[in-house]
């Protein structure tokens, strides 16, 4: 196979097992396997690795068991031998340095050798807690997606190929379009969704239905929430956060914004709204100002009654002031490592550059974080001299939307033509939704090798501490 033909199939493969066989050949004909097979490089500290492996090897095959207890207790975090940097991970498609897959390896055996055998003056309550303790202080993964309207069902494809991957984090939070999507994950079961999107033009995702011009004006929004309802109920059961965390062990948040001035945005999941319903909240985060009307929250009481939740209080989009609430999933669920799935419209023209290395990218990038930062101060300065509550409002808005941070540890984006863009607020076909998963899971597959080694020493801590506690 040929270069062009390799780079050719990796842009349109239709499967993970062809795209991979390409990037095999691919990493082959680049000479990226012998960079692989190569420890030294100038951006991570091969040599900490080298001496880590070593020490680790050497403890366990002397039964050194105090000194691995030292190492889980004070030397596992995150950031040990900078694995995070984007720079091990942009040459090869399948993976990184063999170097830190040989440390991961032995980090993952150095755990599981902790946890399964007994350990002098060690108790097995001791020993949970100290996994417990360890898991604690690494911290784990969080999957955030954006909103972007009909580019939101993106997000499947990326789903679908961490769920077939067994890289799917337990935290997933959703915003407008990504609520839905964060929705249907969190109150379906892996088999249910995998049956779910084995037809996925099956299943109904069309949310849109405009309004006449006297019924906008009537109704002061553009589209019927009525539609939008029917969309969110045949794809989310009538069920709480709390529920669907039972049901599934998959913790979801759902950003919602109230509609009164002055108020912060609220992040619904099974701890902050126990009792809330997840369709609610999802339609509730899909009310975009002037395109949807304000939404009211619904609870189930003790009796398993329906009731208005927060009955006074409307809501809306809660992208329009936090589409990544990175800060408060951190606080509330131990997450400092990010995936992001972003597809709003306004944001990806500017993240491709971001992610890109050269001259034209970096000027582009440049170029837009000026812009961004000039926005803000001209907002700031309009609100300073603008009076009237109402505009304040609008400003405050855009204001939000400005100044977030809409990008994460990882971040999975999709490169759509111009033209798609005029689609962004309609309902998509059967080939659209087609496509706009598969575009979700070829973005994902180059990214995880990343994801995998990124996620891997929180995944087997989980694993050790579940196994310890059953």
């Amino acid at each position: 196979m040929s270069l062009p033909s390799c780079e050719k199939t990796l842009k349109n493969a239709r499967s993970y097992s062809e795209w991979q066989a390409a990037a095999q050949y691919y990493d082959v004909l680049k000479g990226f396997d012998q960079w692989r097979q190569r420890d030294s490089a100038p951006y991570y500290p091969y040599s900490l690795l080298q001496e880590q492996i070593y020490n680790l090897r050497a403890h366990r095959k002397q039964a050194q068991d105090s000194e691995l207890v030292a190492y889980l207790q004070e030397s596992l975090h995150r950031t040990l031998g900078e694995l995070t940097d984007p720079q091990l991970y942009n040459h090869s498609f399948l993976g990184s340095k063999d170097l830190i897959d040989a440390y991961l390896n032995e980090v993952e055996l150095t755990l599981n050798y902790l946890c399964d055998i007994d350990l002098d003056g060690i108790s097995r309550e001791q020993k949970q807690q100290l996994f417990k303790q360890a898991r604690q202080n690494f911290g784990r993964t969080a999957l955030m997606l954006s909103g972007g309207g009909a580019f939101g069902i993106y997000h499947f494809g990326v789903i679908l190929t961490l769920l077939e991957n067994d890289l799917l984090p337990e935290v997933i939070t959703g915003t407008s379009m990504g609520a839905i999507v964060a929705g249907l994950v969190g109150t379906h079961t892996n088999e249910q969704i995998l049956e779910k999107f084995s037809e996925p033009e099956k299943n109904n995702f069309s949310p849109i239905a405009w309004h006449s011009p006297r019924q906008m004006l009537n109704k002061k929004s553009i589209f019927d929430p009525k539609q939008l309802s029917e969309c969110i109920d045949s794809n989310i059961p009538n069920i709480t956060f709390l529920e669907a965390f039972q049901l599934t062990g998959r913790v979801i948040s759902i950003t919602v914004s109230p509609s009164r001035a002055g108020q912060k945005s609220r992040l619904l999941n099974y701890k902050t709204a126990p009792n809330a319903l997840v369709s609610s909240a999802c339609k509730a985060s899909c009310a975009i100002p002037l395109a949807f009307p304000p939404a009211q929250l619904q609870a189930k009481c003790s009796q398993g009654k329906v009731t208005a939740y927060m009955e006074s209080e409307r809501w809306t989009d809660g992208g329009v002031s936090t589409d990544m609430p990175m800060g408060r999933i951190g606080r509330l669920f131990n997450a400092n490592h990010f995936i992001v799935s972003q597809t709003n419209p306004h944001v990806l023209p500017f993240v491709g550059n971001t992610q890109r290395s050269g001259t034209l990218p970096f000027v582009l990038d440049l170029a837009g974080s000026s812009l961004h930062a000039q926005c803000h101060q001209m907002i700031v300065v309009a609100k300073k001299r603008i009076r009237n509550h109402q505009a304040r409002l609008w400003l405050d808005r855009v204001d939000n939307v400005i100044g977030q941070d809409y990008l994460g540890h990882i971040n999975l984006h999709p490169d759509f033509p111009l033209s798609r863009y005029l689609r962004v607020m309609s309902n998509p076909d059967k080939d659209e939704i087609n496509n706009y998963i598969l575009a979700g899971q070829r973005a994902t597959w180059p990214k995880l090798a990343m994801i995998r080694n990124q996620t891997r020493i929180s995944r087997v801590l989980k694993e050790c501490t579940e196994r310890l506690k059953a």
